[in-house]
């Protein structure tokens, strides 16, 4: 029997993380009545040996949490009384806590949508009060409403921060400080003794960038970098330059095919294997239902890495692919929701690496993802 305790919230934010199915069985579940599994039973709580023993087994972090979204799938009552305090086998346990993992940021974003509801239906119901009870007028009212309507087409809240020289990690923009964000010191990873990149022109003039807004009027001037080191300083900037510069032009979207139910970049049956890299000659493969799982399938490519807004990739001829996931919006105007990505390319037995954004969009529910840039 679980001692953990979930709120109204939490049960219904996990329920449309999970497509309202359950994950072990993927029937549909009755959000009144659904059960919510411990992946790893809560038994290990009082159990810290045993609990440190099937975390070092399963490589899981310290931050790893037995009560946290990492390690709680929604379920049918009898797959989980099925299950009770049996820890799975290694590999059916990886499976399913990458399945948890991928829909935390989901699950707490659906945490404050649903308290941001509540909240705003709270507010409501007071302002009719005061309306009914003559502490308000109409005009009043429609003025307070107003001035507090949500304006989401203003601020974009990032999947994947973005990251600034000596500053915190930024998580949401408005593109107000669009300007003033392209002025700043870019982090370039983990090089903190690197504080730029040098960039070179046709005729052998150099630049050292150190900020989107010198970057941006570098590359507009001719100049390019040149070194495989160089190459992979810029893809700091053209990450960060190209999510900027969308932004600019994002809108909130009028409709999505990706959003309910979500699938993203770790949808594998969805990404159109012409989006993958090539060292040599690219392959003469026009087939559109190629994909990135087919090609797992058939051994094409191998998946190194997978989390839930990440994916990295890998095939046999020496090249590596990472794609993040970090903004959704309307990038092109078209009214449809699309994702945009962080690629980072390289050679697996190599120096090579480079990158930049792509945008993804969908344009069917039944429909694979296309490449727009």
């Amino acid at each position: 029997m679980s001692t953990q305790k979930f709120t109204a919230y939490e049960r219904e934010a996990l329920w449309l993380a999970h497509n309202k199915k359950c994950a072990y069985t993927r029937e549909p579940l009755d959000m009144s009545s659904f059960h919510i599994d411990h992946i790893l039973p809560e038994s290990l709580v009082s159990n810290l040996t045993e609990l440190e023993k099937v975390k070092s087994l399963l490589k899981l972090g310290a931050k790893f949490d037995i009560h946290g979204y990492e390690n709680l799938l929604p379920c049918r009552s009898g797959a989980n009384l099925q299950k009770g305090s049996i820890v799975f086998d290694e590999a059916r346990t990886q499976f399913f806590l990458g399945i948890a993992e991928s829909k935390k940021a989901e699950v707490l974003k659906n945490l404050e949508k649903i308290s941001k509801r509540n909240i705003r239906g709270k507010a409501l119901i007071l302002l009719q009060q005061c309306l009914e009870g003559g502490q308000l007028s109409p005009s009043e009212v429609a003025s307070i409403l107003d001035e507090h309507k949500e304006k989401p087409d203003e601020i974009f809240h990032l999947i994947e921060s973005l990251k600034f020289l000596n500053t915190e990690e930024i998580r949401s923009i408005s593109k107000v400080d669009i300007d003033e964000l392209l002025s700043r010191q870019v982090q370039l990873g983990q090089n903190n003794h690197i504080d730029g990149a040098t960039l070179i022109n046709d005729m052998n003039e150099t630049l050292y960038v150190r900020t989107c807004k010198e970057y941006n009027e570098a590359i507009n001037s001719g100049y390019y970098a040149l070194t495989n080191f160089d190459i992979k300083m810029s893809t700091f900037f053209e990450h960060q330059c190209g999510l900027l510069n969308a932004i600019k032009a994002a809108k909130v979207p009028e409709c999505s095919f990706i959003d309910d139910p979500r699938v993203g970049v770790v949808d594998l049956q969805l990404l159109p294997f012409s989006l993958f890299p090539f060292l040599g000659d690219v392959p003469d493969e026009d087939d559109t239902t190629v994909t990135y799982q087919s090609k797992v399938d058939d051994g094409t490519i191998n998946i190194k890495r997978i989390k839930q807004n990440m994916v990295c990739v890998e095939d046999k001829e020496g090249m590596g692919q990472q794609l993040i996931e970090v903004l959704r919006a309307d990038f092109n105007g078209d009214g449809l929701e699309e994702i945009l990505l962080f690629e980072y390319c390289y050679a697996t037995h190599g120096t090579f690496g480079a990158g930049g954004i792509r945008i993804l969009s969908r344009n069917t529910f039944d429909g694979s993802f296309e490449l727009t840039q």
